[in-house]
């Protein structure tokens, strides 16, 4: 009768499906970020257009910097990292994407452009007109009514930026199409980066605002930034100058918020076994499972009849005996066991001295044995008994000749050499 609960074929079927399973999960965890790409045209992480994000991300992870783009609205940080809310929406993602965030540091980026999609190139903008001065001054409530949007030569390019010496050692200076800033009372916010006509860059100081985080910066325009902007030496440096200030020179790392934009996307076990690239996986899985189920339906209904009959005697039972307790994991026991019984037999036959145990008793019997000329060496034979039935692992071919050899012994010392 063949034991075996799977043919070959089966076999090799389950072995192939669960090596491809671990290769594909292996492949996708790689390679997951260039396999699922996220095509969008606004101002996200995801964006190639004009006024997107990707290429800052991108001079981030190229700098060596330890850039997370999150689709979580809590959780998920580290307390030296720094959260990038840029261009947020409305209000309300800004608020649910910072409650909560207890990191080093936090930039706000302040919106300002609406984009209009080209249709023959959908991952580009068509026209870009700027945002109502009351979106803006939505999400600088946030932080407090009293900051003020400062919009002014808007057909200008600002670039005569002063900076606090304490933070920033520029080189070049930021370049701004249609700059937009910000103002606001000494007692809200620290001037970090400003002209005459505002602050670019400001550091909130009003007390209690957002107590969990060490220090929160407010960015006025995104063009620093965006994929067009970042095309000026200046804004490149400036923002890079940023972040090691935030980061306390890259020791944080930076966690980039896409919620506020829509991307919320919480984990989810079940939802992240059916998308792609995990749903081969799990597809893989469940070819398993049906060919398992498929291969135990043939083993349903009346059991075959073994090939082993049973049979009667002396010599089928001790057999039997045996295999049951060598299967069982008692052939140490029995070695111990029959070593004791021995040794109590031939010391009683041989009227050994009542008062001699152990060591002291094998010694006695090695003398009488040696008198009657005895092959064997009772002490060595019972020694090598010994270290089968308390080793850590039972030999059981070993166990078998040491216990021939106690037997041997025996007879010898009882019934002579002959």
């Amino acid at each position: 009768m063949d034991d075996r609960i799977f043919s070959k074929r089966t076999l090799f079927w389950l072995v192939l499906i669960g090596t491809l399973s671990f290769a594909g999960a292996f492949i996708a965890s790689i390679y997951q970020d260039k396999l699922i790409q996220i095509s969008s045209y606004g101002a996200n992480s995801y964006s190639e257009s004009a006024i997107g994000h990707k290429a800052f991300t991108k001079l981030l992870k190229k700098l060596n910097y330890r850039v997370r783009i999150s689709q979580q609205a809590q959780g998920g940080f580290n307390f030296s990292d720094v959260k990038l809310v840029i261009e947020p929406e409305s209000q309300k993602g800004l608020s649910d994407t910072l409650s909560g965030f207890s990191g080093v540091g936090s930039l706000i980026v302040l919106p300002k452009w609406n984009a209009q999609q080209d249709r023959k190139k959908r991952k580009w903008v068509k026209l870009l007109e700027l945002r109502s001065p009351t979106e803006v001054e939505n999400i600088i409530d946030y932080v407090s009514n009293d900051i003020a949007l400062v919009r002014s030569d808007l057909d200008l390019r600002a670039e005569n930026f002063s900076w606090d010496p304490d933070f920033f050692s520029l080189s070049q200076q930021p370049s701004l199409p249609a700059p937009q800033l910000i103002s606001g009372d000494s007692d809200l916010i620290r001037p970090l980066v400003y002209n005459d006509s505002g602050i670019l860059l400001a550091e909130v100081i009003k007390p209690g605002f957002l107590y969990d985080i060490d220090r929160t910066w407010i960015l006025s325009d995104p063009d620093v930034l965006s994929n067009h902007g970042l095309d000026n030496g200046g804004n490149a440096e400036f923002i890079v100058s940023v972040l090691n200030e935030l980061t306390l020179n890259n020791v944080g790392g930076v966690i980039v918020d896409e919620t506020s934009h829509g991307y919320a996307s919480e984990p989810s076990l079940w939802r992240k076994m059916l998308e792609f690239p995990f749903a081969v996986v799990t597809l893989l899985a469940v070819c398993s499972v049906l060919l398992l189920v498929w291969s135990s339906m043939s083993r349903f209904g009346a059991p075959e009849k073994t090939e082993k009959s049973y049979q009667a005697g002396k010599e089928f039972l001790i057999g039997n005996t045996a295999e049951l307790l060598a299967f069982g994991g008692h052939g140490a026991l029995m070695l111990r066991h029959y070593v004791e019984r021995s040794l109590h037999s031939v010391a009683t036959n041989l009227h050994a001295p009542k008062d001699l145990e152990g060591y002291e008793l094998l010694q006695w019997l090695d003398r009488v044995g040696h008198a009657r000329g005895l092959r064997i060496n009772g002490s060595e034979a019972v020694h090598k008994a010994e270290q089968q039935y308390t080793s850590n692992s039972f030999n059981v071919l070993a166990a078998i000749k040491a216990a021939q050899d106690i037997h041997r012994w025996k007879q010898e010392m009882l019934h002579g050499t002959g």
